[in-house]
């Protein structure tokens, strides 16, 4: 009996080892397999443009993860960049994550949509090219350590409902804590197979000289997102695997 039992108990311990095996080898081929044509990406190059087309994948939809405190009107200068066609070539469908308490970024990514539409006849279609998608903040100021931990898994299980719901072909962010949990789901959902053509490109804000804001040094240690970019070159100094694009707006 005991014999039988140790060789059930070996066999569910072999298993575990191998399916343990299967998501660290599937972790690293994330990781490592899919971002060489990233990490090539030239800012100055003329062709950026042509290039970022490869990552539009299936649905051609981009997600951007919008946040307070200047985040959005720094995202929506990121996305100005692009030429209003162009971007709409590019994602013709766009969803905005913003942070259920946020209530000074929605006016301005209307504006900015609004703003696309310009010379394209404002048809239906068109003007439902965009949704804005609100997840609970992760923790609020002054919140405690212990109650934080329930608000952060109700981030995460909203995060994980608007990915898979959006399933993008970019997922674009630029720093505020709201990014963290999205990433994050994308990273996790790739490890089982969901959407791994995905690319996420995590941009540091322009204000972030010397180093790097919390979500910033999670992403790039952590290597959940496919690119990271800085504007200035001590933090490619600092943190030689981002990529150095200067002023990009």
């Amino acid at each position: 009996m005991n014999s039988i039992v140790h060789e059930h108990a070996f066999d569910l311990f072999v298993f575990l080892v191998l399916l343990c095996s299967f998501f660290l080898l599937r972790v690293l081929v994330i990781i490592k397999g899919d971002r060489r044509k990233l990490r090539s990406f030239d800012c100055e190059d003329e062709d950026a443009v042509e290039d970022l087309k490869n990552v539009k994948g299936r649905g051609r939809r981009l997600l951007c993860v919008c946040g307070s405190g200047g985040h959005t009107a720094e995202m929506l200068k990121i996305l100005r960049s692009f030429e209003r066609s162009n971007l709409r070539k590019m994602f013709r469908e766009r969803a905005y994550v913003l942070a259920s308490t946020d209530c000074s970024s929605l006016h301005k990514i209307e504006s900015f949509e609004e703003s696309l539409l310009v010379g394209t006849g404002n048809d239906d279609e068109e003007k439902k090219a965009f949704e804005i998608l609100r997840v609970p903040r992760a923790r609020e100021v002054k919140q405690s350590y212990f109650t934080s931990i329930f608000t952060t898994m109700n981030a995460f299980v909203m995060s994980f409902w608007h990915y898979v719901s959006v399933k993008p072909a970019l997922v674009l962010a630029n720093g505020p804590g709201t990014c963290v949990p999205v990433i994050a789901s994308a990273f996790v959902l790739k490890v089982f197979g969901f959407n791994s053509l995905c690319k996420v490109i995590y941009v540091e804000s322009v204000a972030r000289t010397k180093r790097m804001s919390l979500s910033g040094y999670l992403c790039y240690h952590l290597r959940i997102v496919d690119v990271v970019f800085v504007m200035w070159p001590e933090l490619l100094e600092k943190y030689p695997r981002a990529k150095y694009c200067g002023r990009i707006y």
